[in-house]
């Protein structure tokens, strides 16, 4: 009978043990076993613990136990409480929920153990697309805290989140020391430890390998100190994004320091949204003592971040970014722009610090540079690279612009490297750029272009000398295969440029378009000379778009895509005496694959020779078409054709690489057009192609004096035509269009 009066007292010493006055509460004594769901057991073990009137301890034992999902939630009746883990809490597969624990409304609460929470998240990742999309599906984290205060989290390691691995929302005074985070560099949007709306928050002595962010600190921190950290790899350590929803708030006082850094796409960051939602400030930011190993962009502010396009670019940052530093930095950068320091146009940083940078690049694509925009950073100590110089070039541009007499910049003979120039008017008075030398693009080069012209009126760019995009290693140009690519650079830009002439120079070897006119108009090209090989993609000799009264003279081109290439939105354009070849001929076009696209009219080629091109004249429209207008007053004279394939084209099923719908009809309408005198030889049986719109046929279409040799084996010299009746006159060979197919043919049946 003694024994049976024990059994209550032994059964409630089973459940909660205590040592030294404090609560020991056993998981296994609730029922958890290895290889079993324990979530019920967590739950009455964490309910029993929290309303203990001691201190105590929830203690989870070593092996592997299953997790649904557990709400460990306060406040609890006595300090501190403690849940101490020394076996693996394993998530399901699936991705329901929102984390693996959360703790909720605790103080004092101490984390620590040899334990691990594995999310399991290679199940999930294929999923984790909130990084791409403003609206999706989260998927679990593996801990979560909310509005935690006092309390320490240590020894602890978080495996594969599905999501972020640890996660900080409304927390105060919480400490997390020697813990260790590990997922494959692969794993989506699982940044370590990522932080909101809380203070006086410390991370230390951890170790963090990701596919994000190692530490991420979001809006509404303050006193965020990150000490001792090893990431790598990930996206290195951010603060932000910030700007990108309507509540967010100030960021104060983050401190980054004695951290290493390798393997990583990023190092030390701070970014914030353009066209932001809110604006705020985010103040004292300090990283001091980074080791960098072959990281990516070691050193950056980027307040253009705009990850999958999901925001306007155009719209500046409303973040007012201050008392900033970078001190003591150094290592080896993967990437050739180091620090980079991109602020808001509108709202520039002020206070920039930047001491005793030391850092080397030993890859291929040019010396080690900084970028910098809309900052004037104090600079002190070891620089390299050097911050924020301005290069040779930038600085005499500036001079000669705002010069109130007619200037001169010349740059002489000698080759010269360079990564990128804006050359900004307007300026006071007329300007002449005299080229005698070589400006050479690096070989892997990045930005819009070599040299950048913008706003000015009365420019003239002159001179023997030669703009090297040097493509020949690039093998990244596939704008001409993919709707979504990054365009790579030009060799020369020129945007609304105004009365102005372009004479002598020449364009070598550019990774994308050669030379580009956007929104210019009374601009003369003039003995200019443009050559790449015929293999090279896309590379068009010169592109003009959105501009009028242009004129292209005397030139020569050889490259690997349309010698001279005429974009939507064009008026008045003359194209004389140009000897194109190799490349793909003189086009007006492709036109209508863009929905802001309006009129082309006035185009006039002649007196032009094209020599072992895979087109000769052409005009080309997208089917399915993204806006309707029309294309007339289109002339092409007097055209000499050496060994041509296709020589005169009006395509309007033109549709590159499959990129559209070609059972759509083209919405362009063409109308008064000419080919008159265009003689010489043709590469292909068919020389002369009029493919129309089924729904706008072609109408005005002017065909005279064309006299044109077959030299191949694939039979006699025809035409094709479809949706046209031109008006023919004069020689004939081929003949023209003489079994046109009508343009609204008969129903047949069989």
């Amino acid at each position: 009978m003694m024994g049976l009066a024990l059994l209550p007292f032994l059964l409630l010493l089973s459940l909660a043990s205590t040592i030294q006055g404090q609560s020991i509460f056993d998981v296994t004594t609730y029922g958890a076993k290895p290889n079993t769901d324990i979530t019920q057991a967590l739950a009455n073990a964490w309910t029993e613990a929290c309303a203990s009137t001691t201190p105590s301890t929830l203690l989870i034992p070593k092996g592997v136990y299953q997790l649904s999902q557990s709400n460990l939630k306060g406040p609890c009746k006595s300090v501190p409480i403690q849940v101490q883990v020394e076996g693996t809490l394993q998530a399901p597969i699936h991705t329901k929920g929102d984390g693996l624990v959360l703790f909720s409304y605790i103080d004092q609460l101490i984390l620590s153990g040899s334990g691990v929470f594995d999310g399991q998240g290679k199940s999930g990742w294929e999923k984790n697309n909130c990084h791409k999309k403003k609206i999706c599906t989260k998927l679990p984290m593996n801990l979560k805290f909310s509005f935690v205060t006092n309390s320490t989290v240590k020894d602890i390691t978080s495996l594969d989140s599905k999501n972020f691995h640890i996660n900080l929302l409304g927390c105060k005074n919480v400490t997390f020391q020697h813990v260790t985070i590990i997922a494959p560099d692969e794993s989506p949007n699982t940044d370590g430890i990522h932080i909101s709306s809380s203070e006086e928050i410390y991370i230390l002595d951890s170790k963090i390998a990701t596919g994000d962010d190692c530490v991420s600190v979001g809006d509404s921190n303050k006193q965020v100190t990150i000490t001792n950290v090893t990431c790598g790899p990930g996206h290195g350590i951010s603060i932000g994004s910030l700007g990108k929803y309507t509540k967010e708030k100030d960021v104060v006082g983050v401190t980054v320091k004695a951290c290493k850094i390798f393997n990583t796409t990023n190092g030390v960051r701070i970014k914030t949204w353009p066209d932001s939602a809110v604006a705020f400030m985010a103040s004292d930011m300090h990283f001091e003592d980074i080791e960098m190993e072959n990281v990516s962009n070691p050193i950056i502010i980027d307040q253009e971040y705009c990850p999958w396009n999901q925001c306007n670019r155009k719209v500046p940052s409303k973040i007012k970014i201050s008392n900033v530093s970078f001190k003591n930095i150094r290592g080896t950068s993967a990437t050739p722009v180091a620090v980079k320091l991109v602020c808001s146009k509108s709202i520039p940083c002020e206070g920039v610090e930047v001491a005793d940078i030391n850092l080397t690049y030993s890859g291929n694509r040019g010396p080690i540079v900084s970028e910098c925009a809309n900052v004037m950073p104090t600079i002190t100590g070891v620089q390299n690279p050097q911050i924020c110089a301005k290069p040779a070039l930038a600085n005499a541009w500036k001079d000669a612009c705002t010069s109130t007499n007619p200037s001169k910049l010349l740059i002489p003979t000698g080759v010269y490297q360079l990564n990128q120039s804006i050359l900004h008017g307007p300026c006071n008075s007329t300007i002449e750029v005299q080229m005698e030398g070589t400006l050479q693009a690096h070989p892997d080069p990045i930005g819009a272009g070599l040299v950048l012209f913008q706003y000015i009126d009365q420019l003239t760019v002159s001179g023997t000398g030669a703009f090297d995009g040097q493509g020949k290693g690039c093998k990244k140009n596939d704008t001409h295969l993919n709707k979504i690519c990054n365009e790579l650079p030009m060799n020369v830009r020129f945007s609304s440029i105004t009365n102005s002439i372009v004479k002598d120079i020449t364009s070598l070897d550019s990774n994308y378009f050669h030379i580009n006119l956007l929104s210019c108009k009374n601009v003369t090209l003039q003995n200019v000379t443009i050559i790449a090989s015929e293999n090279s993609p896309n590379t068009d000799g010169i592109h003009v778009s959105r501009s009028e009264e242009i004129n292209i003279l005397n030139t020569q081109i050889s490259t690997g895509a349309d010698c001279v290439s005429v974009g939507g939105t064009n008026k008045q354009i003359v194209i004389t005496n140009v000897t194109c070849g190799p490349g793909d001929g003189i086009s007006i076009g492709s036109l209508g694959k863009y929905t802001k696209e309006k009129e082309v009219s006035g185009v006039a080629v002649k007196s032009c020779k094209l020599i072992n091109t895979w087109n000769g004249v052409r005009i080309k429209t997208w089917p399915d078409s993204a806006s309707a207008y029309t294309a007339s007053d289109l002339h092409f004279e007097d055209i000499e054709m050496v060994n041509v394939s296709n020589p005169i084209i009006i395509n309007q099923e033109y549709c590159s690489s499959n990129q559209c719908n070609n059972k759509i009809p083209s919405k362009i309408k063409i109308l008064n057009v000419s080919f008159k005198n265009i003689r010489g030889t043709s590469a292909t049986s068919v020389a002369v192609k009029f493919i129309c719109s089924k729904d706008l046929p072609c109408e005005g279409v002017e065909v005279a004096d064309i006299d044109l040799a077959y030299n191949g084996i694939e039979g006699q010299i025809t035409s094709q035509c479809v949706n046209v009746i031109p008006i023919i006159t004069g020689k004939q060979n081929p003949r023209a269009c003489v079994e046109a197919t009508p343009i609204n043919p008969p129903s047949t049946t069989d």
